[in-house]
């Protein structure tokens, strides 16, 4: 009997996109376009490792803030890992945070937000982004 392959991340625990989107300071909060992972815990609490890389530019001034929502939740910055995710650098770079989530027993989504924090006419743009979430694997 030969035996499935395993996968260190299951397909539906990771996602990645390549459309350009920005925001300014003045957008506050918003979803990462494309990102939203949902895991099943069974009927075990569990931490969830949450790995968000992402190639940014961001202006001068300005610094770009990582939170996340739960199950549609209220973003929360500085919960769950660290939140400061982009400076101005002379070019656009990649960056890469880890968090760990507390999740209870059953199935939860995790969707990272963005804001810009400077003055209101601050920007920055995502290029491309990717998130995994390790809970559960089979």
């Amino acid at each position: 009997m030969e035996e499935a392959p395993v996968q260190a991340i299951p397909g539906n625990q990771k996602q990645c996109t390549s459309n350009d989107v920005s925001i300014t300071a003045a957008d506050g909060f918003q979803p990462l376009p494309g990102l939203g992972v949902t895991v099943n815990n069974g009927g075990v609490a569990r931490k969830a490792i949450v790995q968000l890389s992402a190639d940014q530019c961001v202006d001068a001034n300005a610094e770009v803030r990582i939170a996340y929502s739960i199950d549609g939740g209220i973003p929360q910055e500085g919960v769950f890992g660290p939140s400061n995710f982009a400076n101005h650098q002379e070019f656009c770079e990649t960056r890469m945070t880890m968090a760990v989530i507390p999740l209870s027993a059953g199935t939860h989504t995790i969707r990272p937000h963005w804001r810009v924090s400077g003055s209101s006419e601050k920007e920055a743009v995502d290029v491309g982004r990717c998130i995994t979430v390790e809970s559960r694997t089979q």
